[in-house]
């Protein structure tokens, strides 16, 4: 008798190990299971990017004259183009425009990729609001999800410096009114100077968001696996580059 017990607190003793283990697996998993897409901006087509990615493309400039919003178009033109999921990308500068003149934008500008046939699954919002001025612009996310058909999703990019000074009730709003925050640590064609900052604050950030990064940066995996630690951390989109 004494023997059988002792083989079964043996193989009690091994179920509990290989539990722990499976769930320290599955954590672990979880923890490194993140979206990667890519920005299409001037000069960069599908071809540029892997194979059947997730890819935003940029489409143009939005801004406001004298109380008048224009739009001027640049990037690429709608064409037949395979990807897993597909945003069009807009620059907002200066004044923030009409929200009904930014979604009237997307919509037409939706109606002539959807003829080659293309699925466009959202709208993306490129805009440096300055920190202080955040509630002002989470207002203007609100208006637009408001506007938006419900069927799109409202993808936003953000400065480093408003994970690190944003106002959290403002933040809080913005999280609320879109389907995603990305972090751009990049500017033009350099990694921002202070990015070890920014990427301590995010590495806390209580939100769920992503991360902006230079494609061929040779800090991405160091970024990527510190940041994985945040159950909030959701992904990365490269841009991409060419001539650097």
């Amino acid at each position: 008798m004494h023997s059988i017990k002792s083989v079964s607190s043996e193989k009690i003793a091994v179920a509990i190990l290989l539990a722990l283990f499976l769930i320290f697996c599955a954590r672990n998993y979880q923890q490194n299971t993140y979206r990667i897409s890519y920005w299409l901006w001037a000069g960069i087509t599908a071809d540029d990017a892997p194979t059947n990615s997730e890819l935003y493309v940029y489409q143009g400039l939005i801004s406001s004259k004298d109380g008048i919003s224009i739009y001027e178009r640049h990037g690429l033109y709608p064409h037949p183009i395979k990807a897993q999921k597909l945003y069009l990308s807009y620059r907002l500068e200066g004044r923030l425009p009409d929200p009904q003149f930014v979604v009237q934008t997307f919509k037409d500008t939706l109606k002539k990729w959807e003829r080659h046939p293309v699925l466009i699954n959202g709208l993306q919002l490129d805009f440096d609001s300055p920190t202080s001025k955040l509630l002002i612009y989470s207002n203007f996310l609100s208006e637009i999800r408001h506007k938006l058909p419900k069927q799109y999703e409202l993808s936003i990019t953000g400065l480093g410096d408003w994970a690190v000074y944003g106002d959290k009730q403002a933040m809080q709003g913005i999280s609320q009114n879109t389907n995603e925050i990305i972090f751009q640590l990049y500017q033009g064609r350099k990694e921002l100077r202070d990015v070890e900052t920014y990427i301590n604050a995010l590495s806390r950030y209580p939100l769920p968001y992503r991360i902006g990064l230079l494609v061929d940066s040779p800090q991405n995996r160091k970024y990527i696996d510190f940041l994985s630690k945040n159950d909030n951390f959701n992904g990365v989109v490269y841009f991409i580059q060419k001539g650097v």
